[in-house]
């Protein structure tokens, strides 16, 4: 045996710039199969010396020699692979992870060495049996007595085969008896060959150790000590463990799978921020395209057989005795192609002054059109419809001072169906309801509408008339450029014409327009989300750093850790995505039935909200992920 298996060098390490803290000059060589004590008064830097030996943190200035290779030269990767590879720590508190249960505690370690499930499931219960708890290893380790959860500490030491076994104060919080279970297992390894170095304050502790090393005001003494001369052979360790990216990321993602199950109300409450994201964009979405398809369905069938065209004279066209209206009904209904004509008359709800008590009574909240039509409008509006539906204006020029109330309407005014008594008020005259309206399959509108008698609107200002033609199909474009010529060949121009065709690049840019407003909305959505996320994750850091620390003691990478809670966001985003498409879906079409549309969801939107989930929970674990990452496992330790 050529050279110590713990070697430091003149080793100084202070805090705050105070002399008397830490440790200064430190001298310590460490062989083989010793069982060494470390004994000293509180804040001598008996736990620094600790963690220096551990490789938890860095001397200010000497050398440490670690079974000879210089640690001081190492990056923080080799670092933490050399401690998972060395050490076995066991600490005064016994840090397990008491959510998890006993097996997957005593697992840890080799978890972090990469070994496969089946091997550590093996391994862990090999090393919950050499320390009395085998039949323990299925419970939840909050469930443990003081005495089993350092047993499970020193299980999980073990199970890696480790060469050095690090104990600071493993009996302080034990009473006797549990006290000598622990110390004869540190004394069954040691006989295995496993290396001891045990902190403590109990005098009779140490007399059990083979040697005493002594720390007080920083000083080491005792650390120089000859080869012992039974040479105990350094432990075998298993063939190195096989493990991919994959593997590692499975286990990631079991991991996040579980501290979601422990912190049930956190992660619903993680998850209802995405499911309202993604479900409001999904949602958003799938009415969108819902309505331009249902907008894109009427313009195409209006446009295959609808004109409209917009009369000179507005209301004055109404009045009693007024030749031109009907003149140009019959002038335009002898053209070829021509099924059927028919007038409107439209005012805003504003000229209009519509009212429900009294004329002077504040304006309805809500969007009403006022019109008046012919019989014949009603009928190529209602295409499909039962006739029993347009009853009550089928003569609307027999009738005088009434209104007739679309079923829109009337919830917005808060009147009654038609009877006896119910009257609304509309150019300043109080009309009489005498009938009621429902949307008709080409003219969905009229559920908000008020329909007045044309004695009612003829005269008043802010009015237009239009004439509207159901035609042939295919002929509306043609008879567009005949009907003002049919109409007055002498002015034509004083007719503008309309054909549903013409709106089509309307009907995109209104798509257009739409599609970047539900994008802008779903994007703040996302964005509230992520963050409300983002802050629950990194309260969450702070709350677990001791489980941090205890995985970076047992040789979890900094890229490890942050994996860990990368995992966590996109898991929690991915469960989000599925509540939100599956929610989204759901009130996309629930809204569309209750619209009376059929109901169309964009291509490819399920996926585009199970990614969606995935990036912005991602996105929203970076700062905890770095956060904890970044944690000092010494400082935690020492905390």
């Amino acid at each position: 045996m050529s050279e110590p298996l713990i070697d430091l060098r003149n080793v100084t390490k202070a805090f705050g710039g105070e002399s008397g803290t830490g440790l200064r000059d430190a001298e310590l060589q460490i062989w083989p199969g010793e069982f060494v004590a470390v004994v000293g008064p509180s804040g001598a830097g008996k736990s620094t010396l600790l963690n220096l030996l551990g490789l938890l943190d860095r001397p200010d200035s000497g050398t440490y020699l670690l079974d000879g290779v210089d640690t001081s030269t190492l990056a923080e990767r080799d670092r933490d692979r050399l401690r998972s590879k060395f050490f076995g720590f066991v600490f005064q508190s016994a840090f397990v992870l008491g959510d998890e249960n006993t097996m997957q505690n005593a697992a840890l370690g080799l978890r972090v060495q990469g070994w496969g499930m089946h091997a550590r499931t093996r391994m862990a219960r090999q090393a919950l049996a050499t320390v009395g708890i085998g039949g323990r290893a299925g419970v939840a380790s909050k469930l443990l007595s003081g005495g089993e959860r350092q047993r499970l500490a020193l299980a999980r030491a073990i199970a890696t085969h480790p060469s050095v076994i690090l104990a600071d104060e493993p009996t302080g919080n034990l009473d006797r008896e549990n006290g000598r279970i622990v110390l004869e297992q540190l004394w069954d390894l040691n006989k295995q060959g496993v290396t001891v170095i045990l902190i403590t304050h109990d005098p009779e502790v140490a007399n059990q150790a083979s040697r005493c090393v002594h720390v007080e005001d920083g000083r080491v003494t005792g650390g120089s000590a000859e080869p012992p001369q039974n040479k105990r052979p350094r432990v075998g360790r298993p063939n190195e463990p096989r493990g991919g990216l994959f593997a590692a990321l499975a286990d990631d993602f079991g991991e996040a799978v579980s501290v979601m199950g422990h912190r049930a109300l956190r992660t619903a409450l993680l998850v209802a921020a995405f499911t309202l994201g993604i479900g409001g964009l999904v949602t958003a979405a799938g009415l969108s395209e819902t309505a331009s398809a249902q907008v894109s369905q009427r313009l195409t069938q209006a446009a295959l057989d609808e004109v409209r065209v917009v009369l000179p004279g507005g209301a004055e066209l109404l009045a009693d005795g007024h030749p031109l209206l009907d003149q140009w009904i019959q002038s335009v209904a002898k053209l070829p192609h021509v099924q059927s004509v028919g007038w409107v008359a439209q005012s805003g709800a504003v000229s209009a002054k519509v009212r429900r008590l009294a004329s002077n009574d504040p304006a309805p909240m809500g969007e009403l059109q006022v019109l008046a039509a012919s019989p014949s409008y009603f009928q190529m509006q209602s295409r499909h419809s039962d006739p029993a539906t347009v009853p009550s204006v089928v003569d609307v020029k027999a009738v005088t001072n009434s209104a007739w109330l679309g079923t829109g309407a009337a919830k917005v005014l808060g009147t009654a169906a038609a009877g006896p008594g119910s009257t609304i008020w509309a150019f300043g005259k109080q009309l009489t309801v005498v009938g009621s309206l429902a949307a008709m399959d080409r003219a969905p509108q009229l559920s908000n509408a008020v329909v007045v008698s044309p004695d009612v609107i003829a005269g008043a200002s802010d009015v237009t008339v239009s004439l509207l033609l159901r035609t042939d199909n295919g002929y509306p474009a043609t008879l567009a450029t005949a009907i003002p010529v049919a109409l007055d060949p002498t002015n034509p121009g004083k007719f503008s014409v309309e054909t549903v065709a013409d709106l089509r690049n309307l009907r995109l840019g209104v798509a257009n327009d739409l599609g970047s407003f539900v994008a802008v909305l779903s994007a703040i959505l996302l964005v509230l989300a992520a963050v409300s996320a983002a802050t629950t994750m990194n309260l969450a850091v702070h709350a677990r750093r001791q489980e941090i620390a205890l995985r970076r003691a047992i040789g979890a990478s900094r890229h490890a850790v942050a994996r860990l809670f990368m995992m966590e966001g996109i898991t929690v985003g991915l469960v989000g995505g599925v509540a939100g498409a599956v929610f989204g879906t759901i009130g996309a079409v629930t809204l569309a039935l209750a619209k009376g549309w059929e109901p169309v969801l964009p291509a490819g939107v399920v996926p585009l909200a199970l990614g969606l989930g995935i990036l912005t929970g991602l996105v929203s674990s970076l700062i905890p992920a770095w956060s904890a990452s970044r944690s000092d496992p010494a400082t935690a330790i020492r905390g």
